[in-house]
């Protein structure tokens, strides 16, 4: 049985470690186009406010990954070849499946404004990511932060000990109304305000302003000017279905996938960030954008490709999340 698996993330590992505890002898090959390859990416945050290294990020061995014996190849997927099993893969030319397993997350949504490809204008994606934002923070000043979920809390405190000035900009009147209510959102704030964070209310970037192609301001919707070094932004993730899409597999906002992590293809399953699961106790199909509901999912993504019959019912929600350094 030759398994492939597209993605580096935490579904694609738990799906291989998954497979080789029933299947001892079949091929597996990972397809990964991070240069970084597996680590954990919860962990950036705590890597941009220097709580902790870079290696701390990876918590996979050398030796874990032998003892797991597959093939990884670093390259970005072109195109799904579903009728013939076979992957086309940028440099690398074409790779075989029989079981193929589409982990390939999601990315962060753009920042759809006047000036957002300027230099220093920064998301928190990728290691790579971080390391560019740790980059610009040793040159700058003054920051400009805009998002309103952990992510965008994240880049605030994150560059507050870096020794920047954060101006945090919300949307609304209030930090992450969806999901905390009133009283917790003012501890949030209390606490990111005692830190000399910068708050602004009703607050939204329509023009982002720079000098030499680097970004040194950017005008708000009252119009109101703020300068600053660098802008950082998180505004949602969008999960990378373009490949899924152009094999005419079935996908909504996430790539569809039955209780068994299977897609329309009986051949072909997708877990984690980029994977729409039905779950059968609401008779609905949803997006998950954890790293432990990515892992599961992974794992059982693996058992089924390896012929196990398991099906993945969504827990309750739990996350545990540090806000403001309070978990």
């Amino acid at each position: 049985m030759k398994y492939t698996i597209i993605g580096s993330g935490v579904a694609g590992i738990a799906a291989i470690e998954a497979i080789r505890s029933v299947d001892r002898s079949g091929e597996i090959t990972l397809i990964g186009d991070d240069p970084h390859g597996f680590y954990s990416r919860p962990g950036l945050a705590y890597y941009l406010s220097g709580e902790i290294q870079d290696q701390a990020l990876f918590p996979r061995r050398k030796e874990d990954y032998h003892k797991l014996r597959f093939r990884y190849l670093k390259g970005r997927v072109k195109r799904i070849l579903r009728d013939q099993h076979y992957l086309e893969v940028e440099g690398h030319e074409y790779v075989a499946y029989d079981r193929l397993l589409l982990s390939l997350g999601a990315l962060a949504t753009r920042l759809e404004v006047a000036g957002s490809k300027l230099e220093g204008v920064l998301k928190l994606d990728h290691l790579s990511d971080a390391n560019q934002i740790i980059k610009m923070a040793r040159k700058g000043k003054t920051a400009i932060v805009v998002g309103g979920g952990i992510t965008a809390l994240e880049l605030a405190e994150g560059l507050v000990a870096r020794g920047l000035k954060v101006h945090y900009l919300l949307r609304g009147d209030r930090y992450w109304s969806n999901v905390l209510d009133e009283q917790e959102s003012k501890i949030v704030e209390h606490r990111l305000k005692e830190e000399g964070v910068k708050l602004h209310y009703h607050s939204e970037v329509i023009e982002i302003s720079g000098k030499h192609n680097r970004v040194n301001a950017v005008r708000l919707q009252d119009g109101v000017v703020l300068k600053c070094d660098l802008v950082a932004y998180a505004v949602g993730i969008r999960p990378r279905t373009g490949l899924a899409k152009d094999a005419a597999l079935e996908v909504d906002r996430g790539i569809l996938v039955n209780e068994y992590m299977q897609t329309n293809d009986p051949g072909i399953f997708a877990a984690g960030d980029v994977a729409q699961v039905y779950d059968p106790c609401t008779k609905r199909s949803v997006l998950d954008s954890l790293w432990t509901p990515a892992r599961e999912q992974g794992s059982i993504a693996g058992l089924n490709m390896a012929g196990q019959k398991k099906a993945y019912i969504k827990p309750a929600p739990f996350n545990v999340t540090r806000l403001t350094g309070l978990t």
